[in-house]
């Protein structure tokens, strides 16, 4: 039964796309960031999501292209074209670095295997730019970060009250558990800002007593980023909450929450956040930057290769090769500086462009106004788990730079008619 649900939900989905390749984009996101696949992979058995709703979504795009309903003036920005140029290098890295066709014990992941999933993130990115244009559309974007982080916040909770875990709580079919925790981390924010801009008090309320669950589910997975992102985008919601009183209310509630529910394993491991000299896990992060740096230096231009920081390791490093740990890191040793300082552009320029959205709209237009705010948020928390984490394969933070351009796109149609 469940195998013929997602059959006709696909299936109804492609022939929507063809029409309105818009509302595949909105699709393909929630998909992406639920990944029902991995929840109930039993049911997925001979269909691909990507490519199922991909081909129609591409398809309808090329009819909108016929009929003179796309414009390109939304990738048109210096945002986009540093995801052009770290796209760019990735593919370069990939064909060309120097360690991409070396075997060695230390392949974590085949540069073949996570170049196809780099292009499509990229891809579906792009391609998201230029069709999510409008006020009406943005807001149905907003959708999939909601309806996915609410089922996660169920599926998560739902597994420590069953007694379906041990230990740290793991995403489904074995999800990393900072990535697991990342959902919760970029997706409470949407909860809370958006609370404010439903009119319904019931799906406002729920909203926000959800948050403490999602809390929860971060608490679950034991990831000291997810629970560092939590603490920095609750204090950056209390100063810029639009009625102060209730953004800074989160942060006794939030304390609370977390003496009554982090568990044994959170705690501990958040209580060697101060003591990093001490600490092994942030010991091997500093010997893996210390690594990537040197492979920066001798390899500035197309880095060591796509997904091979693990064979290049050792000949940087006598310790033990790992991930980065960093995005940055990981991004600039293995494509190049140049595709590392394009990341580093994006984040910056994101800041930037919210910033003045938020400013711009708060008095003129609440929908986009509270987008805004909580977009800045959530990247604020990606940013700082960033720091301590590789999440440059994160689609999360692809989508909310889908958000982002809208937003560079808008601005300037607005403040053009202002």
């Amino acid at each position: 039964m469940g195998h013929l649900f997602w059959l006709t939900f696909f299936f109804l989905a492609g022939i929507i796309s063809l029409f309105y390749p818009w509302i595949g984009v909105v699709i393909s996101y929630f998909i992406t960031l639920l990944r029902p696949y991995k929840i109930w992979w039993w049911h997925f058995q001979g269909i691909r999501p990507f490519f199922t709703l991909a081909v129609p979504t591409l398809i309808g795009f090329v009819f909108y292209l016929f009929r003179g309903k796309v414009s390109f003036l939304p990738l048109k920005n210096r945002f986009v074209g540093a995801f052009f140029i770290w796209f760019f290098f990735v593919t370069l890295s990939y064909l060309f670095g120097p360690y991409v066709n070396i075997d060695s014990e230390y392949r974590f992941w085949d540069p073949a295997q996570i170049f196809d999933i780099e292009w499509k993130i990229f891809f579906y990115f792009f391609l998201a730019c230029l069709l999510i244009d409008s006020r009406e559309k943005l807001k149905y974007f907003t959708l999939p970060i909601i309806l996915s982080s609410v089922y996660l916040i169920y599926w998560a909770n739902s597994q420590y009250l069953w007694g379906h875990y041990y230990g740290r709580l793991r995403g489904p079919m074995g999800t990393d558990e900072n990535f697991f925790a990342m959902m919760f981390v970029i997706g409470l924010p949407f909860f809370y800002y958006l609370g404010w801009y439903i009119h319904n008090k019931f799906f406002r309320y729920l909203l926000w007593i959800l948050i403490p669950f999602g809390w929860h589910a971060v608490f679950l997975t034991g990831s000291r980023g997810g629970l560092l992102g939590l603490v920095v985008t609750i204090l950056f919601v209390a100063f810029r909450s639009p009625k102060k009183i209730f953004g800074f209310l989160l942060i006794p509630i939030f304390i609370l929450a977390y003496q009554w529910q982090a568990g044994s394993v959170m705690k501990e491991r958040a209580h060697t956040i101060s003591e990093y000299e001490q600490e092994s896990s942030a010991q091997t992060r500093l010997e893996a930057w210390q690594a990537a740096i040197k492979m920066i230096k001798k390899h500035p231009f197309l880095g060591v290769g796509l997904a091979s920081f693990g064979p290049a390791f050792p000949d940087f490093s006598d310790k033990k090769p790992r991930a980065a740990h960093n995005t940055f890191f990981q991004i600039a040793a293995e494509s190049g500086i140049v595709a590392g300082i394009s990341y580093l552009f994006i984040i910056l320029s994101a800041f930037l462009l919210l910033f003045r959205a938020s400013k711009f709209y708060k008095d003129k237009d609440p929908l986009l106004y509270f987008v805004s705010e909580a977009t800045l948020t959530s990247l604020l928390g990606f940013f700082v788990c960033s720091m301590f984490l590789s999440l440059h394969l994160f689609e999360g933070f692809f989508y909310l730079c889908v958000i982002v351009n809208f937003f560079a796109y808008y601005n300037k149609i607005a403040q053009v008619h202002s």
